[in-house]
């Protein structure tokens, strides 16, 4: 038994992400609602009456071979769980580069250079909470998930910025949740793998490095309603060249057949 165990991971292991064709038509993103306790987040989606799934697209990068486009799917209720793509042929093919973290929407992003960047993000209950950060520093081809707090608490990164690949800041709003104020500002030596807490005001420290983080001008998404197409573009010079434009199709939330 423990042989056919261990067989069947090496299996699922060489499986790997799917990866999501341009030329075989609309994408069909797998909703896997199976995974998620849908009462938890106040959902009551069945057979008869799915949930509508909505793609909410919080930012889009480009580091030189890759393009990592990030957000997360939805229903006009409730937040179902993150979604990170990327693609190293131009927006030809795509493929998930982390897990999907259910519940939980993935919201600021800044790469500091062609190989580390950095993801923000919450988990997306009755209030935010848990927030966290995803870090890479092969350009986006992997990432790994850095908690901010060991046990579950209220609260959503309200700001972060890198000054070097190691050390960074961020700022979390808890939500009146914090007994000593409203922000919590902490500072990383380690890329963002740890986190140390520098100081917690009711307004935002005057100490923090933030504000840095300019939106992105070199890539952006753009929607094409007439056509139903996503069309992600880089700049170049003064104009923007499209790199990739494709239609996405999005499963319905419901409970897997048992």
């Amino acid at each position: 038994m423990l042989l056919f165990a261990y067989f069947w991971m090496l299996a699922q292991a060489a499986v790997g992400p799917p990866v999501y064709k341009i030329a075989d038509g609309p994408i069909l993103v797998p909703n896997l609602c199976s995974e998620i306790d849908l009462a938890a987040i106040g959902l009551t989606c069945n057979d008869s009456e799915p949930c509508p799934t909505f793609l909410e697209i919080s930012g889009v990068e480009s580091t030189g071979q890759v393009l990592v486009l990030a957000g997360n799917l939805h229903t006009q209720a409730a937040t179902l769980q993150s979604l990170l793509l990327i693609s190293e042929d131009d927006g030809a093919t795509w493929r998930e580069a982390h897990p999907r973290l259910k519940a939980s929407a993935l919201e600021g992003m800044q790469f500091l250079d062609f190989s580390n960047g950095w993801l923000a993000g919450h988990a997306s209950l009755a209030l935010p909470r848990d927030p966290f950060i995803l870090l890479t520093t092969d350009g986006g081809r992997t990432w790994r998930k850095s908690d901010l707090f060991a046990e579950s608490r209220v609260g959503v990164v309200e700001d972060f910025a890198f000054q070097s690949a190691k050390r960074g800041w961020l700022l979390v709003d808890n939500k009146g949740s914090g007994e000593a104020g409203k922000y919590e500002l902490f500072e990383t030596q380690t890329g963002g793998s740890s986190w140390d807490l520098r100081e917690i005001s009711n307004r935002i420290p005057k100490t923090a490095q933030l504000g840095q983080r300019a939106a992105s001008t070199a890539s952006r998404v753009r929607v094409d309603d007439k056509k139903g197409l996503l069309r992600i573009e880089v700049r170049a010079g003064n104009a923007w060249r499209e790199v990739s434009a494709f239609k996405l199709r999005l499963e319905d939330c419901k409970p897997s057949q048992p």
